[in-house]
């Protein structure tokens, strides 16, 4: 990571509207704070918060419908007209 990827708490304080407003421009695109030289949070955008988040549910709907795949048997499956029948259309 460069040294620019981190600001510490203190900094963070002193420029919390300047951080801000650099996150929310796309001067950069996630920031580490630090206290005491260690990470404690991430600081980002709402844009890239929500872009993760739809990453994060994609990958765990493809990670449910590769498990249902491999689950998957023919001779237990109802047709669609068995699904029209019992559930009604």
């Amino acid at each position: 990571m460069r040294t620019t990827d981190y600001l510490s708490a203190t900094m963070l304080a002193k420029k919390t509207s300047a951080t801000l407003d650099a996150l929310e421009q796309g001067e950069t695109e996630k920031l580490i704070i630090l206290k005491n030289n260690a990470p404690k949070a991430i600081l980002m955008s709402m844009e890239s918060y929500e872009a993760m988040q739809e990453e994060i549910e994609d990958l765990r709907l493809t990670a449910l419908a590769l498990a249902r795949s491999e689950s998957f048997d023919p001779e237990k499956a109802l047709s669609h007209d068995s699904m029209l029948e019992k559930f009604g259309a």
